[in-house]
């Protein structure tokens, strides 16, 4: 994943990287927004709609074709995720609903998904999505729930799932999703509001805290990780729950993600990781965690990106991108 000065100051010159995501070993893509605060001092910044662009990396590709881009206008930031089934491709979800796929079979803008109180499936804004039994999900604002089956084809999976604007809009979710299966499937977010859903049913879970909620990972070692505040970090499943760090940061987590044999957090301002339920810094050259902010990971690679860089992580050896 080798990218020259020129390709970097063509692709990501200008821009922060806003969300990531890892297709193969061969294929990766960014979601970028333009940086506002790199633009000139006498520009009204309050008048300024920032670009955005999603950057993508084909290493089967010649080397000239190996980068490429698409650019966004008037848009709000694209949340990445991928596709596996029925196609494989990237699905990018915009903040208010918007959805762009791009790989294998068609490509390109999809049905906008609307609002809820206008026959559409949004009660919120687009928070978070991820890839759970080959298929992408969503989860936002208003305890919003969804599931992408096909193209132009969004299923919302909020029956049962109570929202009132009035009374729950400072204690409600979402602000992630993951699940082990289509069948069990944790939601998280507002405070300490986590719900769990069989497939067919939502139940409230008894969750030990009603701290903000940011992150949720359904890891590899059966466990559910939740963070929130501060980083604050609990470990369980169902209604059984054990907090295993109490937060002392100046921000939560991002992102929780299960590779190799431990999850992997990280914030704007650096990496962790939870190894035999204990978190810790992860012992990585600072030229690496430069890159922090989010994560994915998928076929023994786990990409990281943020504001300042990019690397990788493959056999346990982390590869630096820009």
């Amino acid at each position: 994943m080798i990218i020259t000065s020129e390709q970097h100051e063509k692709y990501f010159d200008g821009y922060i990287v806003v969300d990531c995501a890892v297709r193969s070993k061969e294929i990766i893509y960014f979601s970028l927004c333009e940086d506002i605060s790199q633009m000139d001092d006498e520009e009204d910044l309050d008048e300024i709609w920032p670009n955005r662009r999603i950057v993508y990396y084909v290493g089967t590709a010649p080397k000239e074709l190996q980068w490429g881009n698409v650019n966004f206008d008037s848009s709000d930031d694209y949340h990445l995720c991928i596709a596996r089934l029925p196609q494989e491709k990237l699905i990018a979800i915009e903040d208010e609903g918007q959805v762009y796929s791009l790989g294998s079979g068609s490509q390109g803008m999809e049905k906008r998904l609307g609002d809820w109180i206008e026959g559409g499936i949004l009660r919120g804004a687009v928070i978070r999505c991820r890839t759970i039994d080959g298929y992408p999900y969503l989860a936002g604002g208003g305890r919003t729930v969804a599931m992408r089956k096909d193209r132009n084809n969004f299923v919302p999976l909020m029956q049962g799932l109570p929202y009132d604007d009035d009374e729950d809009f400072e204690v409600a979710g979402f602000e992630d999703i993951d699940g082990f299966s289509s069948n069990d499937i944790y939601c998280v977010g507002g405070e300490g509001d986590v719900w769990h859903f069989d497939g067919t049913a939502w139940s409230q879970v008894q969750f030990p805290s009603n701290i903000d909620l940011n992150s949720v990972c359904c890891a590899g070692d059966g466990e559910v990780y939740i963070s929130g505040y501060q980083g604050t970090t609990f470990k369980g499943r169902g209604n059984k729950w054990k907090q295993i760090y109490k937060g002392e940061m100046t921000i939560p987590f991002k992102d929780l993600v299960w590779h190799g044999d431990r999850v992997w957090c990280t914030n704007d301002y650096g990496l962790w990781q939870i190894l035999d339920g204990k978190l810790s810094v992860a012992q990585v050259d600072s030229e690496i965690t430069v890159g922090s902010g989010h994560l994915s990971s998928y076929a023994g690679i786990l990409l990281l990106a943020g504001h300042s860089g990019a690397a990788y992580n493959e056999n346990g050896i982390w590869h630096k991108i820009f």
